[in-house]
């Protein structure tokens, strides 16, 4: 009988703790040749430590837009020079709090910044590369998920305070906010609401995770004139497009289908279908 290392990963202990998907990770197998699996006698793939730690970097540097077929050729050094942002003084003030575990800096740090740039350059200059170094930090292994959490719960927080703030313009229409199902991503589903809601739109934000039929008929209950659907870079490609196309189906006469995020750019184009760039309302 062969003995199975006790520290070999399966490849939902990689999903899990890459949030990649299955598909992809094969994918990068069969045609850039990493990871490299041990095969049990079952025929069963497992994976090393060290694989998921490059996986980790590699699944961060994807999430900032670089090809796949760049970061499978990268080494680990390289990876993480690629991953560091620009010196954002901001930032790293932030992020020392988050190691710290500091809520209470955080909170004032975010204020502050808020209260100096405006919501949206504070979205782009501050909270996404704040999100990008934790990101990096926590692919490195240098910090641990209860800061990740820590500080998503914290800027959850604040995007909801913000687009409560808001209110709606006669004339500017409504929007429903929803991710697909498996995807829990929610971040970027409250920037995209903030964005609506300061141009006066009203806002029902539905969250994530939802079956496109409870999308569609959430749709019709709150008789909107947009569904805004959240993609993050885990969630794209074919299953996502058809999932789209179901939901452009199930949407009532007259109400138009928007996609944003960073798996948006991912997903081959749908007739029908708008791509929200950036916090750029439709």
């Amino acid at each position: 009988m062969v003995k199975v290392e006790p520290e070999l990963l399966s490849i939902g202990d990689i999903c899990s703790e890459t949030g990649l998907s299955a598909d992809v990770v094969r994918v990068w197998e069969r045609r850039y040749g990493f990871p490299v699996p041990v095969r049990l006698p079952s025929g069963h793939r497992r994976y090393r430590q060290e694989d998921l730690h490059q996986l980790r970097l590699m699944a961060e540097a994807v999430a900032q837009g670089h090809r796949p077929s760049i970061v499978t050729r990268t080494g680990e050094a390289a990876l993480k020079r690629l991953l560091i942002p620009k010196d954002n003084p901001r930032v790293e003030r932030l992020f020392e709090a988050v190691i710290l575990a500091d809520t209470v800096e955080m909170r004032r740090l975010l204020k502050d910044s808020l209260d100096s740039t405006g919501w949206k350059p504070f979205l782009q200059q501050v909270v996404a590369p704040l999100l990008d170094r934790v990101g990096m930090a926590w692919a490195e292994g240098a910090i641990d998920i209860h800061h990740e959490h820590l500080v998503t719960e914290v800027l959850e927080d604040l995007l909801r305070r913000l687009r409560l703030d808001c209110h709606p313009v006669v004339g500017r229409g409504s929007v429903l906010l929803s991710t697909l199902p498996g995807e829990r991503h929610r971040l970027g589903l409250l920037m995209a609401a903030l964005a609506y809601a300061s141009q006066g739109v009203r806002t029902e934000l539905l969250g994530v995770d939802l079956p496109v039929a409870s999308i569609g008929q959430a749709a019709r209950a709150l008789k909107v004139d947009r569904v805004a659907v959240s993609l993050s870079i885990q969630c794209s490609g074919e299953t996502t497009r058809r999932l789209l196309m179901d939901l452009k189906d199930r949407l009532p006469t007259g109400c138009r289908l928007v996609i944003g995020g960073q798996g948006a750019a991912r997903t081959r184009k749908i007739e029908g279908v708008d791509r929200m760039l950036g916090l750029d309302v439709i």
